[in-house]
């Protein structure tokens, strides 16, 4: 009698857990349905949002880039979502978290919008330390394009985008496996005037911030004199810039004994910003970036992009040179891409989603 009372508890609980999946046998057959207090105009909002948005679109509805990646994977090999239990198929979205979605959707929530206006003096204060010196207003409404400069061991790179279509139009770089271990000054100042010719006129020019040596690099004479190079070069392409007529169309040399002030061209993007916000950074140290610059240089033609930035377009030409080159100067090319890409992002569009992924450790 005992058992059979179990038994009779534990089919009793089964028949309500399969009841909840149940919805209108007359509408279907063996099919069972993500059940939910949503109408049927409500879950075809739904469905069109899951359909019809890409990436960047998702992630405003909370939906993190995992889950994005997952839902672009699903409609990539089995179509368009047909009812709220094919999205249950998606690996990584269960109930719990498909009711959030899909409440964020109905109630037209714009995710990125409210954690802004929660966080905003957060974000206010997470901006200032982003960018050094702070950026004006009047630069950021008035920016058309900016120019990332990477300077690293095997040479020097530089990407520039057109803020306005979120264009890259020029990306190239200049290699330094030719130049002598010990560089003096004379022959830093020769090099950096040969950069800066090659280096393409922007409203602003932006560099990574140079991280601080460890304390094993401080005791090394080698690491010390590459390091102090390293600043050397950057610090008299900083000047150059601000000072070059063609770089700086605002400055103007009024006579020999007096130099007009003008306005400041070059910014530095906190270190290991862009390295964060495109998860290659491993503890303290940098992973090859290959991949992931890869799959921005294709982020427009690919349904599978997941990166958390704005899609960049370029002309094939670009593309071409960039995928024939070596993987050491592909590694330099993609840093200084990263690095305005991050900078758009962040500091013009303002993207806090985004600013948030660059601060996690």
């Amino acid at each position: 009698m005992s058992l059979l009372i179990t038994t009779s508890f534990r089919l009793s609980v089964s028949l309500r857990q399969v009841a909840k999946y149940s919805v209108n046998v007359a509408n279907t057959t063996d099919t069972l349905l993500f059940q939910s207090n949503f109408t049927k105009d409500e879950q075809e909002k739904i469905l069109s949002t899951l359909n019809g948005s890409n990436p960047d679109q998702l992630s405003r509805f909370n939906v993190s880039q995992n889950r994005i990646k997952n839902l672009v994977s699903w409609k990539s090999k089995k179509g368009p979502f047909r009812t709220l239990h094919d999205v249950l198929e998606v690996e990584g979205l269960g109930e719990k978290v498909l009711e959030k979605i899909c409440q964020n959707i109905i109630s037209d929530k714009d995710v990125f919008e409210e954690k802004s206006m929660k966080t905003n003096n957060i974000t206010n204060k997470r901006l200032k330390q982003l960018i050094t010196p702070p950026l004006n207003g009047n630069v950021i409404n008035n920016l058309q394009s900016a120019v990332g400069i990477h300077l690293g061991p095997i040479g020097i790179s530089w990407a520039k985008l057109s803020c306005r279509e979120n264009k890259l139009t020029e990306w190239s770089y200049e290699d330094f496996s030719v130049l002598p271990k010990k560089m003096f000054p004379a022959d830093n100042f020769e090099l950096a005037i040969k950069i800066l010719q090659r280096l393409p006129s922007a409203d602003i020019y932006i560099l990574e911030g140079t991280p601080t040596m460890s304390p094993q690099g401080a005791a090394q004479p080698a690491a010390i004199s590459s390091y102090t190079q390293h600043l050397e070069l950057s610090s008299m392409l900083i000047a150059l810039l601000n000072t070059s007529p063609q770089h700086n169309i605002k400055f103007k040399k009024v006579d020999s004994n007096d130099i007009q002030r003008t306005e400041n061209k070059v910014y530095h993007l906190r270190s290991r910003v862009p390295a964060r916000l495109f998860r290659t950074l491993v503890g303290t140290e940098k992973v090859s970036a290959l991949a992931v610059v890869m799959q921005l240089v294709e982020s427009h033609s690919r349904s599978d992009f997941s990166l958390p930035c704005t899609p960049i377009t370029l002309e094939q030409q670009l593309r071409d040179k960039y995928v024939m080159d070596t993987s050491a100067n592909k590694e330099l090319l993609g840093q200084a891409l990263m690095l305005v890409v991050s900078f758009i992002d962040l500091c013009i569009y303002k993207k806090s989603y985004q600013l948030s992924s660059s601060f996690a450790e």
